[in-house]
């Protein structure tokens, strides 16, 4: 028995429609979504993460046809939450909706929780305010790795002193020492009051490393 021919088009629609009922995404206008790659984040604002202060805030931004926030707006339990969600809105890519094939102005709506699950009794990295640290590029050439250990005594306003570092490779234990040491800080807190602390951080220098990540993971 043949089966009759069935035109390109129609097999197209019979798989697409088979057993959900839902109708096709080109029915619609598709709306704006963030550019993954071209993507800015989120940014915990200090005064809050120094607070261990919870909260969250909704943003709704005006998207243009060549994918950028023209105007945002937000709600949020905190006003610096709020800003948080502009600010990363407006330096973030867009991919803009589209009706009938052509790029159109349409809006963009998010909501983000703030958590801050750190323990409050040991100093932590300000990492929105320090960047990462960069990979030796003698270091590269030579292929060398190592996972080095970094002390610091933490003082009461977030300043580091005294590092030391554990054996390793020379260039790798500056490096790690310049790091930690130039990094920027939340203190330790007891009964909600900042105080010294010492403490332990480790890094791992990879030779191996991919080149987007600048040789550290």
């Amino acid at each position: 028995m043949r089966l009759p021919l069935i035109p390109p088009a129609a097999a197209i629609a019979a798989l697409l429609f088979t057993g959900t009922g839902h109708a096709l995404a080109e029915d619609h206008p598709l709306g704006a979504m963030l550019d993954p790659h071209h993507r800015s984040h989120v940014i915990y604002p200090p005064a809050e993460l120094e607070l261990h202060r919870a909260g969250e805030a909704h943003v709704h931004c005006t998207i243009s046809a060549t994918g950028v926030a023209t105007e945002c707006q937000s709600s949020a339990s905190q006003p610096d939450f709020g800003l948080a969600a502009e600010q990363m809105a407006y330096n973030s890519t867009f991919l803009p909706a589209y009706k009938n094939g052509v790029p159109t102005q349409s809006t963009w709506d998010n909501t983000y929780h703030f958590k801050d699950t750190s323990d409050v009794t040991q100093p932590r990295i300000d990492r929105a305010h320090t960047s990462p640290p960069h990979y030796p590029e003698a270091a590269n050439a030579a292929g060398l790795g190592a996972h080095l250990t970094v002390t610091c005594q933490i003082d009461e306003i977030g300043v580091a002193h005294d590092c030391t570092v554990s054996d390793g490779p020379a260039i790798l234990q500056r490096a790690a020492l310049a790091y930690f040491s130039f990094a920027r800080y939340y203190p330790a807190l007891q009964n909600g009051k900042p105080v010294a602390a010492e403490h332990h951080w480790g890094i791992n220098w990879d030779a191996s490393h991919p080149m987007d990540q600048q040789g550290f993971r």
